[in-house]
């Protein structure tokens, strides 16, 4: 942690003073490779209020409770011109191409910023960007009412999608994790199954769930390399894999099996289109994001309890939320 200058909103932009801010999957890739540029404040998922706004917007004061798409397209480039935003070649990325919200204060563009209903707290409120990668997800996906779908990872994604992938009308969906708390709540969330792929043989059980089919739509949300492997196994005839996760390490697969079980291979970055639906599903109530939060830290505690806390095996960590400024009164 160290002492850095206060931002200052440009054109199209807000100053924001952060919340809080979750620590997300890319965030500990970045602290373990330096993948990212060196001096980049990370942190995406978040929550603030407006403070000050550059020359030019209007439509922003300071005191507005906000949250943030922190992946903003260019809308110049071919995906965007096809209506692929999060496609987009040049995305503007806060916390990886730009300063994120690990910092008492946040610049983002105005293009990314949505308020945050009353009532809803701004504790809760960080974790609506990574309800929007996990609803737009299942939304994109081709689950249908009635189908069974098998959630792989039981991360803060994986729980997300588990109960989007319900609210959608799967009739049942499985779950593998390794980790007992992760595992649990799974369970607390409405997995009709969880396996733990180290002791449980998945595909016999797979198969009970399944009439002996498959699940329609696997979802998978790890960074861990075999489970993409195993999907491709695991679908039914015909099903789909839809990729949540970021897995940095390259994935021999078998594509035969690809090809000869007539499989379609998905998958997506971001959640913008599905951004102001997962903040009325937090608003509503309608999503569990409360219980995906296991551990709340000071900014300054980032490391040691932060991402050297969720490298600890057995830490029963999920979401490890970062108080910044945490609860603000109206006017911030």
């Amino acid at each position: 942690v160290a002492d850095v200058p206060m931002p200052e909103p440009g054109a199209g932009e807000v100053l924001i003073r952060v919340a809080y801010c979750g620590i997300c999957g890319s965030d500990m890739e970045a602290y373990h490779t330096g993948m990212y540029a060196p001096g980049l404040i990370l942190g995406h998922e978040f929550s603030g209020v407006i403070v000050a706004a550059g020359p030019d917007v209007a439509d922003w004061k300071p005191g507005d409770r906000v949250v943030v798409n922190d992946a903003i397209p260019c809308g110049q480039c071919l995906p965007c011109r096809e209506g692929r935003l999060d496609a987009c070649e040049s995305l503007y990325m806060i916390g990886v191409t730009h300063d994120g919200a690990m910092a008492e204060y946040c610049v983002a563009p105005v293009r990314g910023v949505h308020r945050l209903p009353e009532g809803v707290s701004l504790r809760r409120g960080a974790l609506v960007e990574p309800l929007s990668v996990a609803l737009h997800g299942v939304q994109r996906s081709r689950l249908k009412p009635g189908d069974r779908a098998l959630v792989m990872g039981a991360g803060p994604i994986g729980l997300l999608t588990l109960q989007c992938a319900l609210l959608a009308g799967a009739r049942r969906v499985a779950v593998t994790e390794v980790d007992p708390t992760r595992a649990a709540l799974a369970r607390k969330l409405g997995a009709a199954l969880v396996l733990d792929p180290t002791r449980d043989n998945v595909s016999v059980a797979l198969s009970a769930l399944t009439d002996g089919q498959g699940p329609d739509v696997i979802y998978v949300c790890t960074g861990a390399p075999q489970p993409y492997r195993d999907a491709i196994s695991l679908v039914r005839k015909g099903g789909q894999i839809f990729v949540l996760g970021l897995c940095v390490e390259p994935v021999e697969a078998d594509f035969m099996s690809v090809a000869l079980g007539d499989l379609c291979i998905e998958g997506s970055l971001a959640g913008r289109a599905a951004f102001p639906a997962a903040i009325d599903f937090v608003a509503q109530g309608r999503v569990d994001v409360e219980s995906l939060i296991t551990h709340e830290i000071a900014l300054d505690d980032v490391v040691d309890k932060g991402f050297r806390f969720l490298d600890t095996p057995g830490s029963g960590a999920v979401k490890v939320l970062v108080r910044i400024a945490g609860e603000q009164p109206a006017g911030g």
